[in-house]
């Protein structure tokens, strides 16, 4: 007497094959990717450890002057980020000033220039001074990384309904083939 018949493994294969291969398509494991070191004035000559040099004073005055100017605009409601660059002239005096303002999707453009050349101006304090003003267009939120996913939408799921479905249909075809061939030797 058999304690199993193909019949009653058949199914238990099927299930173990799907269990198994539901771990063959994880995910690869990301990267980090390396810290991009910023490379503007802030980051050239923010460290005060290093030797004072009348160009390093400078570039640190212009600095907190656009630090400044970028805080009270990013103040303003209509504005998600701002980035500021203030350049003066030899005598320390500052003579222009550029400015890139990303918007949120509610923000007018030109009373976000308006504004921006206002304050600016202000901080300043000086009427004749040169300031460009861009304002770019408002962000795309991009979904999470950490965001919950939906199991059955991701290839991982679709491959596990995939071999099982496979599985069942192949169980059926060799009970069906197998049955064909005991009627055949008996009859």
């Amino acid at each position: 007497m058999r304690l199993c018949s193909h019949r009653s493994l058949l199914p238990a294969f099927v299930v173990v094959a799907a269990f198994v291969a539901s771990g063959c398509g994880d995910e690869p494991v990301q990267r980090r990717q390396p810290t991009r070191r910023p490379s503007d004035k802030a980051a050239l000559y923010g460290d005060a450890a290093l030797l004072p040099t009348r160009a390093g004073e400078k570039a640190r005055k212009e600095v907190a002057l656009a630090e400044e100017i970028r805080a009270a605009i990013e103040a303003l409601h209509a504005v998600e980020r701002a980035r500021v660059t203030v350049a003066t002239d030899p005598g320390g005096a500052p003579h222009s000033v550029a400015i890139v303002v990303r918007a949120r999707a509610t923000a007018d453009s030109d009373a976000l220039t308006a504004s921006a050349t206002r304050i600016s101006k202000a901080a300043l304090g000086s009427t004749d001074l040169a300031v460009e003003v861009q304002v770019s267009a408002p962000s795309v939120e991009q979904a999470s990384a950490d965001a919950p996913r939906d199991a059955a939408a991701t290839p991982h799921g679709l491959l596990l309904f995939g071999v099982l479905g496979l599985g069942v249909s192949l169980g059926l075809t060799f009970d069906r083939a197998a049955g064909i061939i005991r009627r055949r030797r008996v009859g």
